[in-house]
């Protein structure tokens, strides 16, 4: 689920042959996972490490970003564009930073989970079945509000990734 991007701005005056040198270089010493653009995305801190220091060697800015790769079975709201993006080859992927991801956890059977889920609707980014069990994704700033409602129904919440 977790991946690393890391977004490359070349400057308007780089030559082609620096541009196809750099291309070269990137097939030659990293093993991309999928791309969006000018985001590169990798699966593995070491290979981000390594992506980073093939972008300074050519001098190119760039920003690292840790995301979150959806499985395809996510169902996304219309949230989704603030805090995300499908990619070239039709992955969907969270910005880290900016979300959170909570599930259910184990309760007593007395508690509503189903209204729960649908009062915090509003506030879901996405939804996704994930290790037996339902995840939703949120703005990492409603982190407090999602407890408060679960609470409300007499269910706990354990964020997965806060």
């Amino acid at each position: 689920m977790r991946k690393y991007g890391v977004e490359v701005q070349l400057p308007k005056d780089t030559k082609p042959d620096e541009y196809a040198g750099f291309v070269q270089a990137l097939a030659n010493h990293v093993r991309l996972s999928d791309r969006d653009k000018e985001l590169l995305i990798v699966d593995e801190q070491r290979e981000c490490a390594l992506l980073t220091e093939l972008i300074e060697e050519y001098e190119f800015e760039y920003e690292p970003f840790e995301l979150l790769k959806l499985p395809e079975k996510a169902e996304v709201t219309p949230l989704f564009e603030d805090y995300g993006f499908v990619s070239l080859s039709g992955g969907c992927y969270l910005y880290g930073h900016l979300c959170a991801v909570y599930r259910f956890a184990e309760s007593d059977g007395l508690a509503e989970t189903a209204q729960a889920v649908a009062q915090m609707e509003e506030h879901l980014i996405a939804r996704f079945p994930y290790e037996g069990s339902a995840h939703y994704a949120v703005d990492r700033s409603l982190n407090e509000l999602m407890h408060g409602i679960a609470k409300a129904y007499g269910c706990r919440l354990q964020f997965v990734r806060e």
